[in-house]
C-alpha cells in the first residue's frame, strides 16, 4: 500500500524554547519540517519573561547591593536610579536575545516559517488561515499565557500582569501583587527595591508554597524586614475597584474582610495552557490543566507529541527545552526516553537567589519516604564574611543509603551552584561523595559541601 503524501514530514506548533529547538533537530535529521507561530517568534523568554524580567532584576540587585555599600566603606548618599534608562536596558537584552533573526536562522536550517493561527482539521492536517497543510507528524509547543481570576468586574480594571508589568513607564507609588509563586514574587522584589510599597498576598498559608518552608520563612523575613513589604498569607481577593486615581482591592484574610488602595495590582496568578487549537478534530486529549500525554510525551493520538508550557507541568524555558529534546527524539523512532523531572531545577530569581533540585521534605512526607535531612546557614562558610552576607542556606534530603533526594540552595549564585546538585541526583551520587568533593574555599559551593558532610 502506498505511503500516504503529506506536505511535511514533521510541523510544529509554536516557535518558543520547545517548538524552534523541535524545529531544528528534526530538520538536522534530514525531515522537512514546518513551524507554525501565531504570535511573538521565540515564544515568552526573549519578549516577556526570562530576558527582560532577568535584566530589570539584574539592574534592581545591583542598585541594591550599591546601596549597602556603606559597611565597605563606599560612599552611597548621592545613588539614584533613571527608570527610563532601566527600561532601555531592558529593551537592549531582548535585541540582543536573537528573537529579531530567528526567522532568518530558521529558514537557513531548511524550516517553512509560517506566522499565522493553527486549527487541526484532522490528526494529519490543519489549517492556516486559508491555507490547509498536512504532516505525518505534529510536535504542540504553543506555550500558555497569563491565567486571570474570575473576580467580578475586573475588565474594568487597568491591571497589570507579569507580561506588561515589564513595561511600565515607571514604578507605580503602591502596587498590590496577588499570587506569591515565582512571578509574584520576583517582581514584588523587583518593584520593592525601586521603591514602590508592595502588597504581596497568597491564597495558601505561605509565599512560594511548592518550596520547602524554610524559604518560604526565609524569603518572607527578608521582604519584611528588608523590601518593607506587607506579606499577607492565607488571603483571596474578592473584589477590585477603580477609586479616583487608585485601585481599591478587597480581600479576605480568614474570615475577615480588608481593602487597601493602591496605585496598581498586579495578577501573578499562573499560567493556563493555550489549547484553542482544535485539538477534538485531532483526537488529542486534554484539559484546563494542559495536553495530556504518556510517559513519552506521545498524545492519545499517535502521530501526535506535545512539550513544554502546554503540558501545565512545569512552567520554565529549561523545562521546555528538555521536553523538546525528548519528545523530538521519540517522534523521530529513536528507542524511547522519558523525561525525569527529578533533575529539572527550579530557580526563584530574587536576591538571594533561590534554586532546588528534586524531592521537597513535603513531598518525602507526603509519600511516607524515609529520609535524612541537613541545612547548613550561609554564614557558616567564608564567602558569607567577605560578602557581608548573612541571609539563606542550603539544605540536603538523602535517602536511607545517603543518596540524593533533593536539594534547595537560597544563596548568591544559587543558580550556578545547583548545578552540581542535579547532576549528583541524575548520578545516583551519594551525599558523602559530595562532601568529599574540593569545593573552592572562598565560595557559596562550600555550603554544599558542609551540608552533605553533615547528613548522618
Amino acid at each position: 500500500m502506498p505511503k500516504t503524501k503529506f506536505n511535511y514530514d514533521l510541523i510544529v506548533l509554536g516557535s518558543g524554547a520547545a517548538g524552534s529547538v523541535a524545529a531544528e533537530i528534526a530538520a538536522r535529521a534530514g525531515q522537512k519540517v514546518a513551524l507554525v507561530e501565531a504570535t511573538q517568534l521565540g515564544g515568552a523568554a526573549p519578549h516577556t519573561s526570562d530576558i527582560p524580567v532577568g535584566a530589570l532584576l539584574e539592574a534592581a540587585h545591583i542598585f541594591d547591593a550599591a546601596q549597602h555599600g556603606a559597611a565597605m566603606g563606599l560612599r552611597t548618599n548621592t545613588l539614584g536610579y533613571n527608570y527610563p534608562s532601566v527600561r532601555t536596558w531592558k529593551d537592549l537584552t531582548i535585541k540582543r536575545s536573537g528573537a529579531s533573526s530567528l526567522a532568518e536562522h530558521l529558514r537557513g536550517r531548511g524550516i517553512d516559517l509560517f506566522r499565522a493561527r493553527a486549527h487541526f482539521l484532522s490528526r494529519h492536517e490543519i489549517s492556516i488561515g486559508r491555507r490547509h497543510l498536512s504532516a505525518e507528524k505534529f510536535l504542540i509547543a504553543t506555550g500558555s499565557k497569563p491565567l486571570i481570576p474570575d473576580i467580578p468586574n475586573l475588565d474594568k480594571v487597568n491591571y497589570l500582569t507579569p507580561e506588561t508589568a515589564i513595561d511600565l513607564l515607571r514604578p507605580p507609588k503602591s502596587l498590590f501583587v496577588v499570587g506569591a509563586g515565582t512571578a509574584g514574587v520576583q517582581l514584588a522584589e523587583l518593584f520593592a527595591i525601586f521603591g514602590s510599597k508592595v502588597y504581596l498576598a497568597e491564597t495558601q498559608r505561605r509565599i512560594l508554597p511548592r518550596e520547602d518552608d524554610e524559604v518560604s520563612a526565609a524569603i518572607t523575613e527578608t521582604f519584611k524586614k528588608s523590601r518593607g513589604m506587607e506579606i499577607l498569607t492565607s488571603a483571596r481577593v474578592i473584589a477590585v475597584k477603580n477609586d479616583s486615581l487608585t485601585t481599591r482591592v478587597t480581600y479576605l484574610a480568614g474570615e475577615t474582610e480588608h481593602s487597601v488602595k493602591v496605585e496598581r495590582v498586579l495578577f501573578a496568578t499562573g499560567r493556563t495552557p493555550n489549547t484553542d487549537l482544535g485539538l477534538e478534530n485531532a483526537g488529542v486529549e486534554y484539559d484546563q490543566s494542559g495536553i495530556k500525554t504518556d510517559e513519552f510525551l506521545n498524545t492519545s493520538t499517535r502521530n501526535i507529541w506535545a512539550a513544554g508550557d502546554v503540558l501545565g507541568r512545569l512552567s520554565t524555558t529549561h523545562s521546555a527545552l528538555y521536553e523538546s529534546r525528548i519528545a523530538t527524539n521519540n517522534l523521530l523512532g529513536k528507542p524511547k526516553i522519558a523525561p525525569n523531572y527529578s533533575i529539572v531545577p527550579r530557580v526563584i530569581w530574587t536576591s538571594p537567589e533561590i534554586a532546588a533540585v528534586g524531592a521537597t521534605e513535603k513531598d518525602l512526607t507526603r509519600d511516607d519516604a524515609k529520609f535524612h535531612r541537613s541545612i547548613i546557614q550561609n554564614t557558616s562558610v567564608a564567602r558569607a564574611n567577605v560578602a557581608n552576607f548573612s541571609a539563606g542556606f542550603t539544605k540536603i534530603l538523602t535517602g536511607a543509603k545517603g543518596e540524593l533526594l533533593g536539594a534547595t540552595i537560597m544563596a548568591p549564585n544559587a543558580a550556578e551552584t545547583i548545578g552540581q546538585l542535579v547532576l549528583a541526583i541524575q548520578s545516583g551520587l551519594t551525599a558523602q561523595q559530595l562532601a568529599e568533593t574540593v569545593q573552592p574555599f572562598g565560595s557559596w559551593g562550600e555550603v554544599v559541601r558542609l551540608a552533605c558532610a553533615k547528613v548522618r
